[in-house]
């Protein structure tokens, strides 16, 4: 079956990937907008696309869906435009590709006759993505049934599975994602500050932690995550605990907040699990708290 035409609004990391990624499947791009148009030429120049333009008005009343791959805050004002471009949007779905705006975010367009949708693949991109890049993840989808279905078929195409989600839960799915993604990064450069201090390069620490972050990863793979918990926390070692606690008071005090924070969170992971008896977790939520004490110090 001939497989719907698309134009692609915004030609950064996200919108360059996923036109790369539905040229890949057979989609004919049309047209792809971009405010610079040097990027919009060379993206159009990869996946065969018909016309370019910065301009959104010229969109084609040809295509059968449009992706607005542009920042949040500037969703509402691309579907205000496009209405302004073009009044009937019949037979068109309006998609944009946030993790945490809803489909509803293109609601001029719906008044115009255009079916929304909110299609957010749960991946990282870069400028430099390959087509591939949508193999084996997935897609959360949310919005109007029969721009879903042309959603659920896209995924199915890109080599992703799509989910779907309501708009009640779509900023607390956002919110798991960026926690699982950005949070880990953060992670790591705090694991990197830590042994930086100890005149550690950060390449060398990185190669350091690398092996047991796998291992965990792998463990994580087959089990729950308060199932595979281990450490201080976890044996209820409330002398490491201070011992850590001193060390950043010592040398890195800016982290103490951070560590304390985490470990409370450690501490109600490790109680859910059963590895941690409630009262052995007060005395370690105690040390956690008292932390946060300027005037404490830790035997």
């Amino acid at each position: 079956m001939e497989k719907p035409a698309v134009a692609i609004i915004g030609a950064g990391a996200v919108g360059s990937a996923l036109a790369r990624g539905l040229a890949r499947a057979g989609y004919p791009i049309i047209t792809v907008v971009s405010r610079r148009l040097t990027r919009a030429q060379a993206l159009a120049e990869q996946v065969g696309a018909e016309a370019v333009a910065t301009s959104l008005h010229a969109v084609p009343g040809s295509v059968d869906c449009v992706f607005c791959c542009v920042p949040d805050d500037v969703i509402g004002d691309v579907a205000q435009d496009l209405c302004e471009g073009r009044s009937d949007w019949s037979g068109c779905v309006m998609a944009h590709t946030s993790g945490v705006a809803t489909a509803s975010a293109l609601a001029p367009l719906g008044e115009h006759g255009a079916a929304l949708l909110s299609f957010h693949p749960l991946q990282t991109f870069a400028s430099t993505s390959p087509p591939d890049v949508f193999e084996g993840i997935y897609i959360g989808v949310e919005g109007d049934e029969w721009a879903l279905l042309m959603a659920r078929q896209m995924a199915l195409d890109l080599g992703a599975q799509a989910f779907t989600l309501t708009a009640a839960v779509k900023t607390r799915y956002h919110l798991a994602a960026s926690m699982a993604s950005n949070f880990f990064v953060t992670l790591m450069a705090l694991a990197g500050e830590v042994l930086a201090d100890i005149d550690m390069d950060r390449t060398k620490s990185a190669a350091l932690l690398r092996p047991l972050i796998e291992s965990t990863w792998q463990n994580m793979e087959r089990h729950l995550p308060e199932d595979v918990l281990t450490g201080p926390v976890a044996r209820a070692d409330r002398f490491t605990v201070a011992d850590h606690l001193n060390a950043l008071a010592k040398h890195l005090p800016h982290l103490i907040p951070v560590y304390a924070a985490l470990g409370a969170e450690t501490v109600r992971v490790a109680v859910r699990s059963g590895k941690l008896a409630p009262e052995e977790a007060q005395h370690l939520l105690d040390i956690l708290h008292a932390a946060l004490d300027p005037n404490e110090h830790f035997p």
